[in-house]
This record gives structure tokens, sequence and C-alpha cells, in this order.
């Protein structure tokens, strides 16, 4: 894997976690709700403060007390960007301290430490303005309709389909002229966007950019997640095994489910690596956020 994404820690776990085992159910059950609420609400912040306030009264919960679940989704609550910079760096030091004495998650610290440092990166190019913000401009008006036609309400799978077939042109324009627009060019929130508008676009699309998208991480001009998504969705076109587990799938009348993966023993560890939380979270975050679509046998992002 390309150079930035190369932050590991040396107590990673070579095994799939336990279950919850904690003695303390009543505070898991707890954590596991406000991990809940905070994906439903995703604008609303008081999961996380509730969170920054027990840790700082007690520290953070070990797996003996809450077990591997609870303990993991209270530090990635703690990784939340609505946290300042100082305290998620504090965080981080006593989260590898505790996994190096097993007492937390492994690969929390590692999604932990990668996920830290992808956001000083971006904080680092939004602290400049973009070289192109026309380009930011308009990518951003398109994935605005890109968004505005995949939302639950109202949702109409024929707008849906027309509006990626009028962004198809533009977003050519712009890769060919551009290539993958990088933080430095637009930003990182364009950046990103311009890459989820890459998945709605015909395969070929995909496979041409994803050099270029490969390329921009390694300069740490774009988030990996934006990489593993485009990387498995192009495995998927070509009929092979995805391998960060990014990719759900459901044909005409079925739900949402996780596409077939290689090496599936080692996706936790390869989605730590990025930045990502585990894949089985992910996934139940896409199946309860993201409009049912699969009646088009679509991708669900």
């Amino acid at each position: 894997m390309v150079s930035i994404l190369l932050l590991t820690v040396s107590t990673l776990a070579q095994s799939t976690p336990v279950m919850n085992s904690g003695t303390d159910h009543a505070l898991a059950a707890v954590i596991e709700r406000w991990f809940h609420d905070s994906l439903v609400n995703e604008e609303d912040s008081r999961e996380v403060t509730k969170a920054k306030d027990l840790y700082e009264r007690t520290g953070l919960p070990r797996l003996s007390q809450v077990g591997d679940r609870a303990a993991y989704e209270f530090i990635v609550l703690l990784a939340s960007d609505k946290l300042p910079m100082g305290l998620r760096s504090q965080v981080l030091v006593n989260v590898k301290k505790g996994a190096a004495r097993h007492e937390l998650p492994a690969d929390a610290a590692t999604f932990y430490e990668v996920r830290l440092h992808l956001e000083q990166l971006k904080q680092k190019a939004e602290a400049h303005p973009p070289s192109n913000p026309g380009l930011r401009d308009e990518i951003e008006r398109m994935y605005k309709t890109d968004q505005a036609v995949r939302q639950r309400e109202g949702f109409d799978a024929k707008k849906l389909t027309e509006t990626d077939q009028e962004n198809a042109g533009p977003l050519r324009v712009i890769l060919g002229k551009y290539g993958v627009p990088t933080y430095s060019m637009v930003g990182p929130q364009a950046a990103g966007d311009f890459v989820t508008m890459i998945q709605h676009q015909p395969p070929a699309f995909r496979q041409e950019a994803l050099p270029q998208l490969k390329a921009n991480v390694a300069k740490g001009e774009a988030d990996p997640e934006s990489y593993a998504l485009v990387y498995d969705r192009s495995q998927r076109d070509l009929g092979k095994k995805q391998l960060y587990g990014e990719q759900l799938e459901c044909n005409a009348g079925e739900p949402l489910h996780e596409a077939p993966l290689e090496d599936e023993t080692r996706v936790d560890r390869r989605r730590a690596e990025l930045g990502l939380i585990r894949m089985k979270l992910y996934a139940r975050i896409v199946k309860e956020t993201m409009p049912q679509i699969c009646a088009q046998s679509a991708m669900a992002k």
C-alpha cells in the first residue's frame, strides 16, 4: 500500500476480535446506543460530547469492562472531527497504550492513528485556498444534484439514472483536463465529492480514474477511503472479489448485502490501515442510511 497508509501499531491483532464479554453490560449498552444515535443523527454532536465527557471522567472503557464491540465503538466516537484536534491527539496516546496492554482493541488503535493523520492532512489543505476555486464550485453544484436524487423521500429511480447520465459529460471533461482533482486543487470536500460521483458512472470511467486516485492518495492529496471505494467497485466491475469491504450489492427484490470479499479474515486489518471502521459497522451504516434502490439492481454507494 502507498506510503502514507503504512501507519501501523505493532500490537495489531492477527486474529478476529472476540465478541462482547465485559462485566459492565449497562455501560456497554449505553455506548452502543450513543454510537447508533450518532450515525442516525450525523449532524448532532450530543453523543460525541457524552463520550468525551465520560472519557474525561473515567478514561477509555476497557475490554474487560464493556467487551470488544463497545470498546471499539467508544474509540470511534472519540475520532469524530467534532472534537478538538488536541483532545484527539491525547486520546491517541491513551488508545495506543491501552492496545499495547491488550486492554483495548488493537485494530481500534491503528484506525485511530491513521484517521488522525488523515484529518491533519485535510486540515492542512483547508488552511489554504484551492488553486482552482471555479472547478471546486462546479463539482459542488454537480454533487448537490447527484445527492438530491439519492434521498429516501421522494426517491425516483428514473430521475437518478437521468442525473447520472447528465453528469457523465462534465465529469469526463474534468477528468480529461485536470485528472482526478486533488485537495490542493479543489479542497478535500470537493475532491471527495468528485470520487463519489465517479461511483455512479460506467466501469470504464472508474478504471481510468483509479491509477490517478491512487497517486493522489500517495501524495496525501486524496482520502484513502475514496481509493478503497473505487478500487472495490472496479474489482466488482470485473467480476472479482473486493478487497476493503466498501461495496454492498443487491439484485432486484433483495436487501443490501456485502459483496464477495478477498481474504475476509484480514479485512478489518486492511480497513484500519486506511483509517476505516470495521466492515460490519460500515455495512450497518450503509444499510441504515442509504436509500433503497435495489429494485434497480444498483450499487448502494
